[in-house]
């Protein structure tokens, strides 16, 4: 009787502990982007039957291969800084150290994705002569794309929608993680955006803000969006070709590069918010969309999550 009337009051603790942990998550972004899904979803924007044409440079066997090798590349060229820096980052480690090794690694990526021209050389078949004609503005492939500043305005508006509804993705998943787990999930999802908030200001921290906010939508578009979706959506590997299919497929990569580094309710915000960089990519054909909508994102995340700003 003694052990199952405190298992009772045990059970009946646990339970509301819950509830105030429960309780303790806002659920106003829920609701919020809620709404947002449902006006997007009704507004038909979602829909991207005819994307823009633009001139198609490269194969997809060049786009996807370039790919791999920039994330390679970003890996090993990390990996080697470490080895002459002679640190090994964790969670205590201080952004002088971080940020020389991102920066290495950003820019191996961005080298790789520079020397598309010579890949595409060696994996595309050589082109014939209609071949050549089509990337060509004014011929059989125009250029239809909407001028840059345009793309640049659009990136904004999406993100007027996919941010509440990345914050619903990320209070939903954090709600099922602390039902299953009765642990209450972090507040600031990004390892990275915590070593930041308890760094405090200093030249490095404000140096390590302004590289965050820029070179990883400048880095991960280029790869995600303007190799991978597109040259899924192109050779239409595991997928008919449509470009919901590519947003997604790439999405999911995207999401799972970022296992480690976000927590998992965060990682269901993360790919809820790269289905809208996939989107307003293919709605409007620009990288100058994904990487305004990213770098907005970046910026306002950091202000949120870093108390001294």
């Amino acid at each position: 009787m003694t052990t199952a009337a405190g298992a009772t009051v045990a059970a009946s603790e646990a339970s509301a502990a819950f509830q105030m942990e429960t309780e303790a998550i806002p659920t106003w972004p829920i609701v919020v982007g809620a709404f947002a899904a449902v006006v997007f979803a009704g507004s038909g924007w979602w829909r991207l039957r005819r994307i823009p044409i633009r001139p198609w440079r490269f194969g997809p066997g060049a786009g996807l291969v370039t790919f791999i090798l920039a994330i390679v590349a970003g890996a090993v060229s990390s990996s080697i800084a470490m080895m002459v820096m002679g640190v090994e980052l964790n969670e205590q480690s201080p952004l002088s150290e971080i940020l020389p090794i991102m920066l290495v690694g950003w820019f191996a990526q961005l080298g790789v994705a520079a020397c598309l021209p010579m890949i595409r050389s060696v994996v595309d078949p050589p082109m014939t002569f209609r071949d050549y004609r089509m990337p060509r503005r004014g011929s059989s492939c125009p250029d239809r794309r909407k001028p840059r500043w345009v793309a640049s305005i659009a990136g904004l508006f999406g993100l007027l929608f996919f941010w509440p509804m990345t914050l619903a993705a990320a209070g939903l998943a954090g709600l099922l993680w602390q039902f299953f787990t009765t642990e209450p999930p972090s507040v600031i999802a990004h390892t990275f955006l915590g070593q930041l908030a308890d760094a405090g200001p200093s030249a490095a921290s404000v140096s390590t803000i302004v590289a965050v906010i820029i070179l990883p939508a400048v880095v991960e578009e280029t790869l995600y969006r303007g190799l991978l979706q597109e040259s899924l959506r192109r050779a239409k590997l595991f997928s008919s070709g449509a470009p919901w299919q590519s947003i997604i497929l790439a999405s999911l990569l995207f999401t799972a590069m970022h296992i480690g580094a976000v927590d998992p309710h965060g990682l269901a915000g993360l790919f809820v918010l790269s289905l809208g960089f996939g989107w307003v990519y293919a709605k409007t054909g620009r990288l100058t969309a994904s990487i305004t909508m990213h770098m907005a994102f970046n910026a306002g995340n950091i202000l949120l999550a870093v108390p001294w700003l």
